[in-house]
């Protein structure tokens, strides 16, 4: 039992340790991309909606965090402008068919993505990855002389490596080309299309596949702010949705886990949100597992096996007063000394009478024998005759066993009636 407790204590202080190890080292830097309007992380895009209010103007900024079909109430008010920045644009039919009516109806949507899931098959366009870097830092500009600055915006070049393709054959054994609709705002490096705009309708979509341009990291670097707000400067100065929902849900379930990404060489590739990828993603919480199974192993290598001795069989206790009555019994009669017997059997009597009438016994009196006859219910006559008997017993020199006989019955008759 002490090794099963101080193996708990050694694995009790070893987890202990290592969370307090956890708490107070400084937390790394995390790199995922959310582009949530409430994240400070590098890419989150908390700063960029905080400094909406300097590019539109007077105009309302709001937070959106439910679909776009329930939107369309508010959208019916006035002329407004939709704002979504994300890895990956993705929606469903009902909430892309309102997205599309609401531009048509002469509204503007800007969307960041670097792949646009339905809304490419809508407008008529794809997109791809570049494959080749030379530098670890390439630029991006516009094309429009009026906001093209002399020193292009300098990026990572896996920020910026998807782009347009604008021309899409219909029927690769005819030929067919199917011509775009989409005027180019701004290209990479390499002249890839990476900023464009759409008439439809009434309205425009401006598709941008640069978000990380528009993340907290990006907009404290050089003069790369200054591309973000000329990019959302083509917007016109309209109420502002800005949308989240579609980030966190579509299909009515996480994006990633149901459909496939383009990864950086333009594969397919499934993206896996289970918990145990999670768990092995992460640094600490990958430590904390692995130590919790090699400590379990070891519980069940050395405190798996029975330690618990054989219980031997105990037998009944056995009764050996009677065979003890017997044997002094017998010791005393074989010798013959009744008058020892005598004093005891006399002595046992009045303990007796201490313990159950609670009587002081050092005096026998007359009052002594009333108090006695008065508490046991005995007669006063019955109680003379044996203590008569038992003064005779004490003054006598010697006892004969007819003596002895006659006191035990004087007493057990007492025992009895008492």
């Amino acid at each position: 039992m002490k090794k099963h407790r101080l193996y708990l204590l050694i694995l009790f202080s070893t987890v202990l340790g290592f969370v307090l190890v956890e708490i107070y080292k400084p937390k790394p830097i995390d790199w995922t991309q959310t582009y949530s309007s409430k994240d400070k992380i590098p890419y989150g895009c908390e700063l960029l909606y905080k400094l909406l209010p300097q590019v539109f103007r007077n105009q309302q900024i709001s937070d959106s965090k439910v679909p776009i079909y329930h939107k369309s109430d508010e959208w019916k008010n006035r002329k407004s402008n939709y704002i979504y920045v994300y890895q990956y644009f993705r929606a469903d039919l009902a909430n892309l068919s309102k997205l599309l009516k609401y531009v048509q109806e002469g509204n503007h949507a800007f969307i960041a993505a670097e792949d646009f899931y339905g809304l490419n098959d809508t407008l008529h366009f794809e997109t791809a990855y570049l494959q080749k870097f030379t530098k670890d830092s390439v630029n991006i500009n516009f094309e429009n002389p009026a906001l093209k600055p002399n020193k292009p915006y300098l990026y990572h070049h896996q920020s910026i490596g998807s782009y347009f393709l604008l021309d899409l054959p219909k029927d690769s054994l005819k030929k067919v080309i199917i011509k775009t609709n989409a005027k180019i705002l701004g290209k990479n490096y390499d002249g890839k299309p990476n900023f464009i705009k759409i008439d439809f309708g009434k309205g425009a979509f401006y598709l941008s596949t640069v978000p990380k341009a528009f993340s907290n990291f990006y907009l404290v670097k050089d003069n790369n702010a200054d591309y973000a707000f000329k990019a959302l400067s083509y917007l016109p100065e309209n109420q502002v949705f800005w949308d989240e929902y579609v980030s966190i849900v579509g299909f009515g379930k996480t994006n990633r886990s149901i459909l496939k990404a383009k990864n950086a060489k333009g594969e397919d590739d499934d993206i896996d949100t289970s918990p145990f990828k999670f768990i092995v993603s992460q640094p600490a919480l990958k430590w904390a597992y692995f130590i919790t199974l090699a400590s379990l192993c070891i519980y069940l290598i050395f405190e798996g096996k029975r330690k618990q001795r054989i219980i031997p069989i105990i037998e009944t206790p056995q009764n050996t007063s009677l065979a003890f009555v017997e044997t002094i019994g017998a010791l005393y009669y074989n010798q013959k000394d009744h008058q020892a017997i005598s004093e005891k059997k006399i002595a046992y009597l009045l303990a007796y009478i201490r313990n159950k009438f609670h009587l002081k016994t050092t005096v026998i009196d007359q009052e002594f024998r009333e108090d006695l006859s008065r508490k046991s219910n005995l007669t006063i006559s019955e109680i003379n005759e044996l203590f008569d008997y038992v003064e005779n017993i004490q003054i006598s020199e010697k006892v004969t066993e007819k003596d002895l006989i006659k006191l035990n019955k004087y007493i057990e008759d007492f025992y009895q009636k008492t």
